[in-house]
């Protein structure tokens, strides 16, 4: 179950993003499996395209991942869900950004 609007982010991946169809629906079903705030931080831009700083682990923001990584908003939520589940890498990510892999 996801807890944010699929069909609207569809829409975006599609019209903004120049998804193809599969790949939209592809990356749709990998974001349902994110964990609930990173769900909810995904509808919130996808409402008003806001990047929530209200979640943090070790200092990193997805903005931060964002900026540091040159990344997008859905690869930001990614290694955001990694830096959840693993902490220390998101310090090590702080220490040197360009240095973690993508």
């Amino acid at each position: 179950m996801s807890l944010f609007n699929e069909e609207k982010l569809k829409e975006i991946l599609l019209t903004e993003c120049n998804y193809y169809q599969h790949q939209a629906e592809d990356k749709i079903e990998s974001l349902k499996r994110l964990q609930e705030p990173l769900q909810k931080a995904l509808q919130q831009w996808i409402e008003d395209r806001t990047i929530s700083e209200e979640i943090e682990v070790e200092g990193v923001t997805l903005k931060y991942i964002m900026d540091k990584w040159d990344s997008n908003f859905t690869s930001a939520l990614f290694l955001m869900s990694a830096f959840m589940k693993e902490p220390q890498k998101a310090a090590k990510f702080k220490s040197v950004p360009f240095f973690f892999y993508k």
